[in-house]
């Protein structure tokens, strides 16, 4: 029972650790949220691409200037697919259940609208405030009741804009 006799020392490392833990998620935390807003954001994506392009390419003012509404326009046009393939997606996925639904009884067909909500409720468990905040499912169509993709281009990625 000699550790005992050191109990504020195993404390203090136990806090410490904690403390260390905890730092490392925020940080992770962070980092992640930086990345994930860069790669899912036209508008970032494209000023970064062309920050990266100036830097290592050296462009000069004008080629810069030739070269941003290229990556605009790119960033919209990605920005479009998205928007197509996410809503296409959902009706793949919509089709596949009613087709699935068909197969089963009236009983499996309650238990597989159970199955289907609780993998709704997962999916949205309340998380961290980040890209991509979850919660309760919002109303609307898609297999797990998501709103529908945005339609048209970001507010803030109009040509011509810096």
């Amino acid at each position: 029972m000699s550790w005992l006799r050191h109990w504020k020392v195993i404390l203090a490392l136990i806090a410490l650790f904690l403390l260390g833990a905890a730092t490392g998620t925020a940080i992770t935390l962070k980092v992640v949220k930086r990345f994930i807003e860069t790669r899912t954001n036209p508008e970032r994506m494209s000023q970064s691409m062309l920050t990266e392009y100036q830097r290592r390419l050296r462009l000069t003012p004008e080629q810069a200037e030739r070269i941003r509404p290229i990556l605009q326009r790119t960033g919209r046009e990605m920005w479009d697919l998205r928007t197509e393939m996410s809503g296409r997606t959902f009706q793949v996925i919509r089709l596949a259940q009613d087709e699935i639904a068909n197969e089963l009884s009236p009983e499996q067909r309650e238990e597989f609208a159970r199955v289907n909500q609780e993998m709704r409720e997962r999916y949205r468990q309340p998380g961290p405030k980040g890209p991509f905040p979850k919660g309760p499912p919002p109303k609307g169509p898609g297999p797990f009741n998501s709103p529908p993709a945005p339609k048209g281009e970001p507010k803030s990625l109009k040509e011509g804009e810096k």
